[in-house]
């Protein structure tokens, strides 16, 4: 039988979308040419390759076996036809996903997704807090990155490339009574933190508070940076945010540095961006990597 290697992508597309509805749609065919191109493969394996369950195609222990290779071969072959000297980023069309952590959402968002929007008239950009579906979203959705920091739990289908780091600082309203940032100092007034997703539980703040054997309360956890200003505008709270927000404070807050008590790891934290694995070579994703590096330098 002669060998089809045009239907082997098709078991990339089906294991990430699990339905031939939406793989035809991914890949701009009839569900019924789906259908014939699934049983061709299944006659070139001898294997079902996916069965299902419910309402979701999931793949055959074969077919697990053919897809651990097999994403890295396509992209492979895809990167011969790249031309990233003549790639032309207003030719960009359809949904493009951008994700953001919620101190990333305050900071770097909107002058990249501005500089997006006018680079690339023809896309549609959607644009969202990093929440508990980002890393589901990231590896279904075809044009789809995020932006969060590190480190992170993700699988084999999903990349991540560095970008920065965050540098945190401590605001405060302009008439607030504390005269230092000296460890003891900071301690002694209630905290706000930016809570980030992947900090499970408590903070990291707090986390660090306990490998120093400090027995300090954060008396607000919170993803909204407004909500963090508003709280620290009308009380005597102290917020850890980002440094790269300072820019867009006003003459209501003032910030001093981090306590030097603290470790190193409560002064900074790495960044990254993420996209699945079929992304790798996409030229946007390198551009992507380059605005947001840029902005955050």
């Amino acid at each position: 039988m002669t060998k089809d290697l045009n239907l082997l992508r098709l078991l990339v597309v089906l294991s990430e979308e699990k339905q031939t509805t939406t793989a035809a749609r991914r890949l701009h065919v009839s569900q019924p040419t789906i259908s014939v191109m699934l049983r061709k493969l299944r006659d070139q394996f001898n294997d079902p390759l996916f069965v299902r369950d419910k309402n979701k195609l999931e793949p055959t222990v074969r077919c697990q076996q053919i897809l651990q290779g097999l994403p890295s071969i396509l992209d492979s072959i895809d990167a011969l036809y790249l031309d990233e000297e003549t790639w032309d980023i207003s030719q960009v069309s359809g949904e493009v996903t951008l994700i953001f952590s919620p101190p990333l959402m305050s900071t770097i968002a909107a002058p990249l997704v501005q500089l997006l929007s006018s680079k690339a008239p023809n896309a549609t950009v959607d644009c969202y807090h990093w929440g508990f579906d980002a890393l589901r979203d990231i590896e279904l959705k075809n044009k789809c990155w995020g932006f969060s920091a590190l480190p992170m739990d993700t699988n084999k289908n999903i990349m991540q490339k560095d970008i920065g780091n965050d540098e945190f600082v401590v605001v405060m309203r302009k008439d607030h009574p504390i005269n230092g940032n000296s460890l003891n100092e900071v301690l002694d007034y209630p905290l706000c933190v930016n809570l980030v997703y992947g900090d499970s539980g408590s903070s990291r703040s707090e986390q660090i508070f306990r490998k120093m054997h400090r027995d300090k309360k954060v008396g607000v956890r919170t993803s909204d940076v407004m909500v963090m200003l508003h709280l620290v505008e009308q009380s005597d709270y102290l917020g850890i945010v980002s440094k790269h927000l300072l820019p867009k404070l006003d003459e209501r807050f003032r910030y001093v540095d981090l306590p030097i008590e603290l470790p190193e790891e409560a002064h900074y934290r790495p960044l990254a961006l993420f996209s699945h694995q079929r992304n790798r070579h996409d030229p946007l994703t390198q551009w992507l990597h380059e605005r947001a590096s840029t902005l955050l330098s």
